[in-house]
C-alpha cells in the first residue's frame, strides 16, 4: 500500500509539472546561468603553435611562404547571450521524465590574437619577413543548445548540456600588421590561413569549452525546486 501510494504521488508530481511547465520557456533560469557563466571567468584560450606552408601566387612564379604562428589566444568567450526564448518541452517517451530546453545564443565579442614570422622561399634565397601580429574580430557567432533536465528524482534533479552547436559564424575580420608596402601580396593569402583556422579553432575548442562550462555552472547551480527553472 506505502509503495503504491509513493509511485501515485510521484506520477501526480510528474503529471502537474508536465502541465504546468511543458510547454513554456526557462528565459530567467538560462539568463541566470549564463551571467554564472560570466563570472566564472572562462574568457580565453591559449592556442597551440603552429607553422604552415603556402604557396604564393604572383604570376609568373609562386614562392613559398613558411609561416609560423605564435603565442595565439582567444577572448570574449564569456559575451554569451540568449538571442531567443529558452523553449521548453517535456517527454517521458524514453523511459525518463525529461524536460528540454532549447535555445538560441549570441557570441559577440570574440576576437583571436596572435604573434607570426614568415619566411619566404622561391626567389633563388630565403627572405624573412619581420615580426606579424594578427589581430581577429569575430562580427557574432549563432549557437543553439539543448540542456536536458532528468526529473526522475525530484529531490534530485540531473542536468545535461545534450548538445552545443555553432549554428552560423558571422564575418572574420582580419589584420595583419608588420608586413609594410612591399608585402601587400601575402596579406590576402595570410588573411585567408587566418580565417580557415579560425573557424577549425571556434569548432574544435571553442564550441566544447562553452558546453563543458555550461554543464559545470549548471550542475552547481541547478535549483531544488522545478518549478524555479520555468517562467
Amino acid at each position: 500500500m506505502l509503495i503504491y501510494i509513493g509511485a501515485t504521488f510521484v506520477i501526480t508530481c510528474f503529471s502537474l509539472a508536465s502541465a504546468q511547465f511543458g510547454d513554456g520557456n526557462a528565459n530567467e533560469f538560462v539568463d541566470q546561468i549564463l551571467n554564472d557563466v560570466k563570472k566564472s571567468g572562462k574568457n580565453k584560450i591559449k592556442l597551440e603553435n603552429e607553422k604552415f606552408v603556402l604557396i604564393i601566387d604572383l604570376f609568373l612564379i609562386s614562392p613559398q611562404l613558411e609561416l609560423e604562428v605564435r603565442n595565439g589566444v582567444f577572448s570574449g568567450l564569456n559575451s554569451l547571450n540568449r538571442s531567443s526564448d529558452a523553449i521548453v518541452t517535456y517527454d517521458e517517451s524514453g523511459g525518463k521524465p525529461i524536460f528540454t530546453i532549447k535555445n538560441s545564443m549570441l557570441l559577440s565579442n570574440v576576437r583571436m590574437r596572435a604573434n607570426a614570422q614568415g619566411r619566404v622561399k622561391g626567389f633563388g634565397f630565403g627572405l624573412t619577413m619581420p615580426n606579424l601580429v594578427l589581430n581577429v574580430l569575430i562580427d557574432g557567432v549563432d549557437v543553439a543548445s539543448v540542456i536536458d533536465i532528468d526529473i526522475s528524482d525530484l529531490f534530485s534533479l540531473k542536468p545535461t548540456v545534450k548538445s552545443v552547436e555553432f549554428k552560423d559564424v558571422g564575418h572574420i575580420d582580419v589584420q595583419v600588421t608588420g608586413l609594410g608596402n612591399e608585402g601587400d601580396a601575402l596579406a590576402s593569402p595570410i588573411s585567408t590561413l587566418v580565417v580557415n583556422t579560425t573557424k577549425r579553432d571556434l569548432q574544435n575548442l571553442v564550441q566544447p569549452m562553452i558546453k563543458a562550462t555550461l554543464q559545470k555552472v549548471i550542475e552547481e547551480n541547478i535549483p531544488a525546486d522545478i518549478s524555479a527553472i520555468f517562467g
